[in-house]
């Protein structure tokens, strides 16, 4: 891990509750907060890393936002591996990992989010509804010039939460959009290593946001309190016997008690994903 100089002067030893880390595209976010947790690691006993990139996902398979804790990793399916279009399912899913990771005795919780600031598409208000929603007792922020203020100039006006600006590493590496694509294919391959064909009365689940699959659909199943069990690639639907095969991981389905319908398609053989139109 390439560590500037300028990251060890941060004074982490006042750093606890959520700690956001905010920044557009190609700031090396991930890795600044997987150094973060390290430090902190140092200072508390019990330090979460929340992963919230449903795209390029370090601690889960692409859609999903993911969250490390000492017991394990708990994960939510968002269905989409852009927040633009599944803003409110990535703010509840956020909400529950933040609140799962508090119930767990957290004394710090590293909160990597994604890249997307763009006002046009939404960032700015996203980023802004997000950071009300939850609270975070510091923001860190990493940007090369002034990209972060039209979010966060609100809050340094409003007072109460504290902002620290965090020059990126000068030796990240862009990433274009074919190597976004190949990173997600490569984690989906890897989930999807050895599965199993599993045939499901859909009529047995509660399923969300309808009971409508589309080949190749990509699925969540949940547990009674909306934790990701699995995902699911839908193989073959059958509406007269409300069924649909899925391929998934080779674990136990006992817990699931839902279905969620993904806004994505995942080839099953090649593991190329694209949106559904």
């Amino acid at each position: 891990m390439d560590i500037p100089e300028y990251w060890e002067s941060i004074n982490t030893k006042s750093l606890k509750g959520l700690i956001m880390v905010l920044g557009a595209p190609d700031m090396g976010k991930s890795t600044f907060c997987e150094y973060l947790v390290q430090r902190l690691a140092k200072e508390h006993n019990h330090v979460a890393l929340m992963d919230g990139d449903p795209g390029q996902s370090r601690l889960g398979p692409p859609t999903t936002l993911n969250l490390s804790l000492n017991s394990g990793v708990r994960r939510v399916f968002v269905g989409s591996t852009s927040p633009v279009r599944h803003m409110l399912p990535m703010l509840v899913a956020a909400s529950k990992l933040v609140h799962e990771a508090k119930s767990a005795g957290a004394e710090a919780i590293v909160y990597d989010t994604t890249g997307l600031i763009d006002q046009h598409q939404g960032g700015v208000t996203f980023k802004q509804a997000k950071i009300d929603l939850l609270q975070p007792s510091v923001i860190l922020a990493l940007q090369r010039g002034k990209e972060l203020e039209p979010i966060l100039a609100p809050f340094g006006k409003r007072g109460g939460l504290q902002i620290i600006d965090v020059k990126p590493s000068l030796a990240v590496q862009p990433r274009n959009m074919y190597m976004r694509r190949r990173y997600r294919r490569l984690k989906f391959t890897k989930y999807f290593t050895d599965p199993q064909r599993v045939t499901l009365d859909w009529s047995k689940f509660a399923v969300f946001p309808k009971p409508y699959f589309t080949k190749h659909v990509l699925v969540g199943l949940e547990d009674i309190e909306g934790f990701t069990v699995a995902l699911g690639i839908a193989l073959d639907i059958r509406p007269q016997e409300r069924t649909v095969t899925l391929l998934l991981p080779k674990i136990s389905l006992d817990e699931v008690k839902v279905l969620r319908v993904g806004d994505i398609l995942v080839d099953p053989m090649s593991f190329e994903d694209r949106k559904i139109l």
